[in-house]
């Protein structure tokens, strides 16, 4: 999960796209788009829910940014 919000943080505040993180995180073989759905749920809750704003931001169909 840290290494989610490690690529997050680097490329802030452009978008990382779903296959850069995929490929990031696992390599050649990325699991199913719910093992990576789940990660960012948690991370979410660390980062984004014991706040007024968001940080984390779904571009759907790109990726995700770290953004105010």
């Amino acid at each position: 999960m840290s290494l989610i919000l490690k690529l997050l943080m680097e490329a802030s505040p452009n978008v990382v796209s779903r296959q850069d993180m995929e490929h990031a995180l696992w390599g050649d073989m990325p699991p199913g788009s719910d093992v990576l759905r789940s990660h960012l749920y948690n991370l979410r809750k660390k980062v984004d829910k014991p706040f007024d704003h968001t940080l984390i931001h779904t571009v759907h169909g790109v990726g995700f940014q770290l953004k105010e």
